[in-house]
C-alpha cells in the first residue's frame, strides 16, 4: 500500500491556545476527520477507523462514546429483522 504525506503550517500561538502537541492535534484531526467522513457516509467503518489510526473496535468504542450511531437501519428493513428473529 501506498501513502501520501499531508502537511500544513500552524502557529505555536495556537498549538499553545488548544494546549496541545503537535503530535496530539494530528491524532485528533485525524479521528475527527475520520468521525466525518463516516458519519457523511463517505468512509465505511473499518476505513474510517484506518484513518483515525485505530481499530474497527477502538473506533466503534469512540463512536459510541460521542453518541454517534453506529448502524443506521431503516425502520422497515429493522422491522422485517425483528419479525424473522420472532418467528424463530
Amino acid at each position: 500500500m501506498t501513502t501520501e504525506t499531508i502537511s500544513f503550517q500552524i502557529s505555536q500561538d495556537l498549538l499553545a491556545a488548544l494546549k496541545v502537541g503537535s503530535l496530539e492535534l494530528t491524532q485528533n484531526l485525524r479521528l475527527l476527520a475520520a468521525i466525518t467522513y463516516f458519519q457523511e457516509k463517505k468512509l465505511s467503518l473499518g476505513k474510517a477507523a484506518e484513518l483515525a489510526g485505530i481499530n474497527r473496535l477502538e473506533f466503534m468504542d469512540v463512536l459510541a462514546a460521542k453518541g454517534i450511531i453506529i448502524f443506521d437501519y431503516d425502520e422497515s428493513v429493522l422491522k422485517r429483522e425483528i419479525q424473522g428473529i420472532s418467528q424463530l
